[in-house]
């Protein structure tokens, strides 16, 4: 059921505007045919990450400029005529394809968070679409088939709390639609972070940006997705050919062709460059014409329109200023654009300092001389998202149906794990098990299941999912939970990741997402025929496919494949003390080597000294060892907070050594001292890892196959103190 609310008529004639006719702006000029302009108006503020989506700020409102010009005529359309939105936050809006319509995210001043609703053009009238009050729903846009698509915090599951991200923890944003009667809502699989700034391209799909974090790795790329959800697929800004840390509010200015904003993440107000991106299946930027199956993430390039804009999060110059929204005119080689634009820093701590907040106003702005023309700037707003009030094409409609043979799980897959485009496997000749025993699948997590951090390594919660075998031929299947994000790694038979895609996956129930191979080149085409579909299905591993949340996870591992969290002090501690502490206890012997660390700003030198035991890190440490809750084992084996050692000015000595590599075990010291034995496809303590002698000759009882698995996971998952198992938040 949707909920009216009552509203004054501004006029039945409004949604004509909408037809595309003469008398509008400048003579001869991109705006010449356009008859007036829509722009959202939200009073100043400080936002500073790209992903923050609920800073309430009252005084929001639509407007219409007619004609579209600096001396147009500003007329309000929402939402004063109506006195329940008198403390009003319009977030984003979205105009129909035949322009009578807008949706818009909005909080008024009596809701907790942000609602959607639909303003007739002809009357005014302003109805609720029917959502959870409790959650926040943003980002509107129209999709085909009356429905529309959104960005919202409410949870798809309701066994599992929401994501948190990985420096604000805030909760996170994915993606959602809903019929605009408010029937039919659905929720899409979940990512780690934040999905935000999603937008229609004319073949249907829709491209929004996702905040990647895995590892090291912190980055919003650009991304496809069907409108149903599914089908997720890379767009731009990983595999090195990124403008800037983040991308987003991209907007289509032809087939396989967006502007957007390149930025960074944090203390930009969302605002940076403006980028011209190509997939690779239109005429890239050097004139040379590429095929049209060569649209991939791989062969997508960019051009800055705006190249003296800095796409980093330093404050920018003086007439140089932020871009905050780009929205296409034409599609010449250097198009013409409406923009917003704010002069001077537009960096939210410098601003802060100031007392200051970024004004941005509507310019046109002529990307070949890289000129701006001012249309709109109330002093007091931020004037933004601006686009003519035109019609559209609607695109296809893309629909595709759930398996029922999957009941909730997903279906995971490739046809020849060999083939990748980031990684040269070792030649496998055919019908020989090569050197991948198998995919491992690990399950990512956040703060909301955990403490503010999981480790010094910066890497999320894990659980490892199992690990489903590679045949002869090179192809793999295996079941997983719905609605999780994945990290899938090939590992070989001692269980060590040879190569981990650099990309969370996940997937609503009943979906297949089967891949040609391991991050294999996207220019080539996947054929999965229905019956080579049904034998995968029928011969997946399930891989936790049928458990909750609650159940993934152990506490007392008897066999390799029961490994599932590695807790530090739970698992691993117990380990180091029955088997290691004997020799490695923090002396000053041989056996515990140390470095130093010194305070640039005091002068002031500590000693650390290799110790595996559990005791917790002295206080003098806490600061560069991520705090006083880590062990000193943990500390000794995963190293320093980086972040920490350069925030504070400290300097470490050349002997400074990590014995546990964050996803890759085969080059971390401790397992190569180690030496673990064979684990897949069964347990044999005579084949060992590496050509050399294990640490544990003549000192004593070697590792148990599950010890050793349990030491390759941690690090192969990312070298974390907490998980599941020890979490003081979540404890099973």
């Amino acid at each position: 059921m949707k909920q009216h609310i009552q509203s004054i008529a501004i006029g039945a004639a409004l949604f004509t505007l909408g037809a595309l006719g003469c008398g509008g702006g400048d003579s001869g000029g991109p705006l010449s045919n356009v008859d007036s302009l829509i722009i959202l108006q939200r009073p100043k503020r400080g936002v500073g990450n790209v992903f923050e989506y609920n800073s309430y700020k009252p005084g929001a409102r639509l407007v219409q400029l007619k004609p579209p010009t600096a001396n147009g005529t500003v007329t309000p359309i929402c939402c004063g005529q109506d006195p329940d939105f008198k403390d009003v936050d319009i977030a984003a809006y979205d105009l129909s394809f035949d322009a009578r319509t807008v949706v818009f995210s909005a909080r008024r001043g009596s809701d907790p968070t942000y609602g959607l609703y639909l303003l007739q053009l002809s009357d005014g009238k302003i109805t609720q679409v029917a959502t959870n009050p409790l959650n926040d729903f943003v980002s509107p846009i129209f999709l085909p088939g009356n429905r529309i698509l959104f960005m919202t915090n409410e949870r798809v599951d309701t066994d599992v709390k929401q994501h948190e991200d990985e420096y604000e923890r805030a909760t996170t944003s994915q993606l959602g639609r809903v019929n605009i009667d408010g029937t039919g809502l659905e929720l899409g699989a979940r990512n780690l972070s934040h999905r935000s700034f999603p937008s229609l391209m004319s073949d249907g799909r829709v491209i929004f940006t996702q905040w990647d974090h895995l590892g090291t790795t912190n980055e919003a790329n650009l991304m496809k997705i069907d409108p149903d959800m599914e089908v997720l697929r890379e767009g731009f800004g990983k595999e090195g050919n990124g403008a800037a840390n983040s991308h987003l509010k991209a907007r289509e200015i032809s087939p396989g062709r967006v502007v957007a904003i390149a930025t960074a993440r944090d203390r930009t107000i969302q605002a940076g460059a403006i980028i011209d991106v190509r997939f690779g299946d239109a005429e890239n930027h050097d004139g040379v014409v590429s095929a049209p199956n060569n649209q991939s993430e791989a062969h997508s390039t960019f051009r800055a329109l705006t190249p003296d804009v800095p796409t980093g999060n330093e404050p920018s110059a003086d007439t140089i200023g932020r871009y905050y929204d780009a929205f296409p005119l034409n599609a010449k080689d250097k198009p013409d654009l409406l923009v917003s634009w704010a002069d001077g820093f537009v960096e939210s701590e410098a601003l802060a300092q100031a007392g200051l907040f970024a004004n941005f106003g509507i310019y046109l702005y002529d990307s070949e001389h890289q000129q701006r023309r001012p249309i709109l700037d109330d002093p007091d707003m931020w004037d933004i998202s601006a686009r003519p009030l035109a019609t559209r094409t609607a695109p296809p409609i893309i629909e595709s149906a759930p398996d029922a043979r999957l009941g909730g799980s997903v279906l995971v897959g490739s046809l020849n794990v060999y083939d990748s485009s980031l990684h040269t496997f070792k030649a496998h000749a055919p019908g020989t098990q090569g050197e991948i025993y198998g995919v491992r699948a690990i399950e990512g997590f956040s703060s909301e299941e955990g403490p503010p951090m999981f480790s010094n390594t910066m890497h999320e919660g894990a659980a490892l999912l199992g690990v489903a075998p590679v045949a002869l031929d090179g192809s793999w299947s295996a079941t997983i939970p719905a609605n999780i994000p994945v990290h899938l790694q090939a590992v070989d038979i001692f269980g060590m990741s040879v190569f981990g895609e650099p990309v969370w996956i996940s997937g609503r129930p009943g979906e297949a997402r089967i891949c040609g191979g391991c991050h294999e080149d996207r220019t080539k085409t996947t054929n999965v025929t229905p019956g080579l579909l049904d034998g995968f299905a029928a011969g997946a591993t399930k891989l936790m496919s049928d458990k909750k949340r609650s159940e993934r996870l152990n506490m007392a591992p008897v066999n390799p494949t029961d490994v599932v969290g590695v807790a530090w002090d739970k698992h691993l501690q117990r380990m180091f003390d029955t088997k290691c502490i004997s020799c490695h206890d923090g002396s000053a012997t041989a056996a515990n080597p140390s470095y130093t660390i010194t305070n640039t700003k005091t002068n002031q030198t500590l000693t650390w000294r290799f110790n595996l035991k559990g005791d917790p890190v002295p206080a003098e440490f806490a600061v560069v060892a991520g705090g006083s809750a880590f062990s000193t084992s943990y500390v000794t084996m995963a190293g320093l907070d980086m972040e920490a050692i350069e925030r504070g000015g400290f300097t470490l000595s050349a002997d400074y050594k990590v014995y546990l590599k964050p996803l890759d075990a085969h080059g971390s010291i401790a397992i190569q001292l180690l030496n673990p034995t064979q684990v897949f496809p069964k347990i044999d303590t005579t084949v060992r890892a590496f050509a050399t002698t294990p640490h544990m000759t003549g000192k004593g009882a070697d590792l148990t196959p599950t010890e050793f698995y349990q030491l390759i996971a941690a690090a192969d998952a990312g070298v974390q103190f907490y998980s599941r198992e020890n979490s003081p938040l979540n404890t099973p």
